[in-house]
């Protein structure tokens, strides 16, 4: 490419230089021309004046102009006979020209002449003739077509250096642009073009760091999806084993069934929501909180009823507008019970209320508090009873950030509270 911007522009200034250059060079031949026919003129018109009346027996001898010596100066009488100075011995053309009155410069062979008539009225007595060399100009020409084909070879390389530079500039941008594909192609997806102050390559830049942005973002919740339903198939498997464990001890085999069965297809619907949130960009529909706490009141109210553990549901109102998915708010808000569940203790309150103009949803029990230092959103590929709370808080906090809001831990110790800001009206939830 750098070749190509290269040639192009050493092109088109050696065009432009052959377009100027070709008439200026026929223009200045013929003044040249012009400048040495004034100047025979001029020579001829001084002597002219000096002509006597009778040019056959002057009373003081004639006296011509020292001259170049290839300039010649002759003065011919009324017969066309030259009486003085150099040139052909008979008046030629120009001579005869003159004499009839039709004096104008010609060339005759290899000179230039000029023939001025001298007399009064319409009586010519004399005729002053002057000649030089035809090639005079052309050497003069010549000269000048040296300079400005001096000048032409600058401008040329000007040209090229100028050419150099900008096939740099415009190709380092699209080369950057291939070598940033190429690491994509690879896989590095971190790869990112960095503005070149192009704005056409920057713009491609731009495009291909959000599409390079949006594959890893992708790629990224692809990967954590295995680990996320894998938490929680683990999860809805203990409840299964536990309910038909319990059946088998109390002999109550239809209710265990039943019970299991609700639990599997709690669980299909969960994969269900976890793929398709997985693969999809971040809705930007309204979301209904009131709904949303409904839904997880009859998910976990019977759970926490069985192992005597009330569940509050609160909603303010005139709650701020909020927008996202309600299969990622379904899955942050089970999350966030499980978690209750399993950790905390006594009563479960879910509330959802206006945090400086933005929608905040808070879960909280009555549990002593969780450990000071540690990080509860941290994955960790052990069991969630061997010391955190397991894989569910993360990818709680990885759902609410690809919708925009933040998950956090507003009180640790006592009662602990996880809020959820959610974004609202096209905005990210403040931190």
């Amino acid at each position: 490419m750098r070749r190509r911007i290269l040639r192009a522009v050493v092109v088109a200034v050696v065009c432009a230089v052959v377009l100027f250059s070709v008439p200026l060079a026929v223009a200045t031949l013929r003044l040249y021309r012009q400048d040495e026919v004034r100047e025979l003129e001029q020579l001829a018109d001084r002597v002219a004046v000096t002509v006597p009346a009778d040019v056959h027996h002057p009373r003081d001898p004639m006296e011509l102009p020292r001259v170049e010596a290839d300039t010649w100066v002759g003065v011919y009488d009324e017969g066309a006979r030259l009486v003085v100075g150099a040139g052909p011995a008979r008046g030629d053309r120009p001579v005869q020209d003159a004499l009839a009155g039709r004096a104008s410069p010609s060339q005759l062979g290899d000179r230039l002449v000029v023939a001025v008539p001298v007399g009064s009225g319409e009586r010519v007595r004399a005729v002053v003739r002057a000649s030089s060399p035809a090639d005079g100009p052309l050497r003069r020409a010549a000269l000048t077509w040296a300079g400005m084909l001096a000048l032409a070879t600058v401008a040329v390389g000007v040209g090229a250096v100028l050419g150099v530079r900008s096939s740099r500039r415009l190709a380092r941008p699209l080369e950057a642009l291939a070598t940033a594909a190429g690491r994509l192609e690879t896989g590095d997806l971190t790869a990112r073009a960095m503005p070149s102050g192009l704005p056409e390559a920057d713009e491609v830049a731009s495009a291909l760091n959000r599409a390079a942005a949006r594959i890893e973002e992708l790629l990224r919740r692809e990967r954590a999806f295995s680990a996320d339903a894998s938490h929680q198939l683990r999860t809805a498997l203990t409840r299964v084993r536990l309910d038909l464990e319990s059946a088998q001890a109390s002999g109550a085999p239809h209710a265990a069934l039943r019970a299991a069965l609700e639990s599997l297809t709690s669980t299909e619907s969960t994969l269900d929501d976890l793929l398709d949130l997985a693969r999809d960009l971040p809705e930007q529909a309204p979301l209904d909180v009131v709904a949303l706490l409904d839904g997880a009141a009859r998910r976990w109210h019977g759970e926490l009823a069985a192992v005597g553990r009330p569940l509050r549901i609160t909603v303010e109102e005139g709650l701020p507008e909020a927008v996202g998915s309600a299969r990622a708010g379904r899955q942050i808000l089970d999350v966030l019970l499980a978690n209750a569940l399993a950790h905390g203790s006594g009563t479960v309150t879910v509330a959802a209320r206006d945090a400086s103009g933005v929608l905040a949803v808070d879960v909280e029990d009555e549990g002593p508090g969780l450990p000071e230092g540690q990080d509860v959103f941290a994955r960790r590929s052990g069991d969630a009873d061997a010391g955190g709370h397991g894989i569910g808080l993360a990818l709680a906090r990885s759902l609410a950030e690809a919708e925009g809001g933040r998950l956090m831990v507003s009180r640790r110790t006592p009662h602990p509270r996880f809020t959820w800001l959610v974004a609202g009206g096209g905005k990210e939830a403040a931190p």
